[in-house]
């Protein structure tokens, strides 16, 4: 997530107004502490926060959780995402010199 978000800072000319993130938490973690962790991890205000996802407890899936969750960076804007699409495009094609 870090990662992304310093990428997307880095090299694409974006209106940080327009990250959104959203956590996904199981049942009986702090959904109150997460948006803060995340903050922290994306540089992303908590105000851009969009509401968190609880997920009902279900022991037959997993017993370790990550305590702050799970979350999810966005940026809507479709000339970004032309960009990062062009990127990626030019990095599938490319051939390595086997020289």
């Amino acid at each position: 997530m870090a990662f992304f978000a310093a990428w997307l800072r880095r090299f694409f000319t974006i209106d940080a107004r327009r990250l959104r993130v959203r956590v996904y938490l199981h049942e009986g973690l702090d959904l109150d502490a997460a948006p803060t962790f995340w903050s922290l991890v994306t540089g992303v205000p908590t105000v851009q926060f969009r509401r968190g996802f609880r997920a009902p407890a279900d022991p037959s899936i997993r017993t370790a959780k990550h305590e702050m969750g799970c979350a999810y960076l966005s940026y809507a804007c479709s000339r970004t995402h032309r960009a990062i699409m062009g990127v990626v495009a030019a990095l599938l094609t490319c051939r390595a010199d086997p020289g």
